[in-house]
């Protein structure tokens, strides 16, 4: 039988949950409480196998999930958070957890969830795993076209001074350049960047967070 222990700061979240455990025979409630932010864990934490943690309104819930993987080291911590966000996710991973899911899962999906991550799987609803790929692939795309460009300094240091809407006799001024070399370097930005002017030009480096 394995042992459950709920954390969420929010009553009407951890009853629910634990009344829906409570009828699983393979499952006991260890104890259900509001998340330990900055205080000791609960007595209940020994021996525990999976431990619930309700994200909602904590003010770092990646130190929270840390914290609980050093207090309780063969515990897999799954986390619930209230939204479908790739950066809740992500950190939340990064961070030591087992499992994602969010409030709108249905119990079905959350029993799911804990059968694979008490066999050693980890568990992310399909949803959110969706948004991760997609996201990761964005990345992975913006760093490719990065790497691409490969901007030198003064490529660099030109675009900074578009985004700050200054004209080229303005840039020239604070690069002690010609303004005839910064509209050269306008130019090559524009080829580079497969643009028409200068405007097109800072929203692409915007874009790219070059």
């Amino acid at each position: 039988m394995s042992k459950v222990l709920i954390y969420s700061n929010q009553v009407f979240v951890r009853k629910g949950i634990r009344c829906f455990l409570d009828t699983q025979d393979d499952v006991h409630i260890s104890g259900d409480a509001e998340v330990p932010e900055g205080r000791a864990l609960d007595s209940e934490a020994d021996g525990i196998d999976i431990v619930l943690l309700d994200l909602s309104g904590l003010s770092n819930p990646t130190e929270t999930i840390r914290r609980l993987r050093r207090a309780m080291n063969d515990a897999r911590i799954v986390v619930l958070c209230t939204v479908s966000t790739t950066d809740y996710a992500v950190e939340a991973l990064d961070a030591g957890a087992a499992g994602i899911i969010t409030h709108s899962c249905q119990p079905t999906e959350l029993r799911i969830a804990m059968s694979r991550i008490l066999n050693g799987d980890n568990y992310i609803q399909p949803d959110i795993a969706m948004d991760i790929f997609r996201e990761l692939r964005a990345k992975e795309a913006q760093r490719y076209e990065a790497e691409r460009l490969r901007l030198t300094v003064r490529e660099s240091q030109v675009i900074s001074h578009l985004m700050q809407g200054k004209t080229n006799r303005q840039i020239g001024e604070s690069l002690s350049i010609s303004e005839k070399t910064v509209k050269h370097y306008v130019g090559v930005l524009k080829e580079k960047f497969c643009v028409a002017n200068r405007l097109e030009i800072v929203l692409h480096a915007q874009r790219l967070s070059l």
